[in-house]
């Protein structure tokens, strides 16, 4: 069976392959994909990596229709989301009760979610109901919130900032404020660009108290106005290189969880060990795989403690990828969060 699939490189290389699926595998599904959001991994693949193309998608929603014959946990016609890193469940870090150390993972094996039809093994598949298909797949992207935000145990009644207000951060706002923050503050850059605008808007809707744009006032001051003496918490879903200015708005004995990642050479800061250590500054990095809280995340969506509406902006065929693409990128239109529907 053939199937489309979107890779990409810098800058805006798409390819949008036919691919020959491989055969099904005893514990194997074949599933139609009904959405997949754009992550912003997606984007730096767009725009910033060289060399082989890149398989784009990996926050799917899909169907099941064809089973191998081992399969046990899902069915025919089941709405799934895709796990991209799935643990194994039966390595010394799984049996120790740390899944998310696990090396012995199940993934995608370099295919794209922005595809029509994908192979996978079933113990990457998390049914769901009562969600439509572009809804659900903010799943995985609002799971790489949670972790952030479970990452950085605000306190109760807590003062916290959150740097960047893509799709990730908007969500770290949101759920932030279920955690139990009494304030949370939303930095920006450039904000009344027309993509930065909407999404800081968003994040107004979403419960951020106050906003800052970085790029037309001092971050740190326009922070200590409202927590005078530092957030007490800091996530940072932005590029690495605002990772210096974050830290300096976090109190004496901040928490700082940070998922920002660069693949353009621009991923390396510069810290000042003394002053962590005399401030007990702790810096703590995030990376969400393999998938940990994906029935919480649904959980939440399900109950629309999240609204994904506010969120998810834009939908698009596989064939209209480029223009999306581009929009994201240059930041001329107001995109929160597109989905790919790969069958219109």
């Amino acid at each position: 069976m053939k199937t489309r699939g979107l890779f990409a490189r810098s800058f805006m290389d798409f390819d949008l392959r036919e691919l020959e699926l491989p055969s099904l595998g005893d514990s194997d599904v074949l599933v139609k994909v009904h959405a997949c959001g754009v992550c912003g991994t997606d984007i730096h693949f767009a725009r910033d990596a060289g060399g082989e193309y890149n398989a784009l998608g990996h926050e799917i929603a899909a169907e099941v229709v064809e089973l191998g014959k081992n399969v046990a946990n899902v069915k025919e016609g089941d709405s799934v989301i895709v796990e991209d890193v799935g643990m194994c469940g039966m390595c010394i870090n799984c049996k120790n009760g740390e899944p998310e150390l696990c090396r012995e993972v199940y993934d995608l094996g370099g295919r794209p979610g922005m595809a029509e039809h994908m192979v996978v093994n079933e113990r990457l598949c998390n049914v769901f109901e009562g969600l439509d298909y572009v809804t659900a797949s903010l799943t995985e992207p609002q799971a790489v919130a949670i972790n952030a935000v479970l990452h950085a145990e605000i306190p109760l009644a807590g003062d916290v900032v959150v740097f960047g207000p893509g799709p990730i951060g908007l969500m770290c706002v949101r759920l932030a404020k279920l955690r139990g923050a009494a304030t949370v503050g939303l930095v920006g850059y450039e904000t009344d660009r027309p993509m930065e605008k909407a999404r800081v808007e968003a994040g107004k809707v979403l419960g951020a108290d106050f906003v800052v744009d970085s790029a037309r006032e001092d971050a740190v001051e326009a922070v200590h106005l409202h927590f005078p003496n530092g957030a007490d918490r800091v996530i940072v879903t932005s590029p690495p290189r605002s990772m210096e200015v974050a830290i300096e708005t976090g109190r004496f004995g901040e928490k700082v969880s940070f998922i920002g990642i660069n693949f353009a050479g621009e991923s390396s800061i510069t810290v000042d060990v003394n002053e962590l250590i005399f401030n007990k500054r702790t810096l703590a990095p995030t990376f969400a795989e393999p998938a940990i809280k994906f029935p919480m995340s649904l959980n939440i969506l399900r109950k629309g403690l999240m609204p994904a509406q506010e969120i998810i902006t834009h939908t698009f065929c596989l064939d209209d990828y480029e223009a999306v693409f581009r929009g994201i990128i240059e930041a001329d239109r107001p995109i929160i969060k597109a989905v790919c529907t790969p069958h219109g």
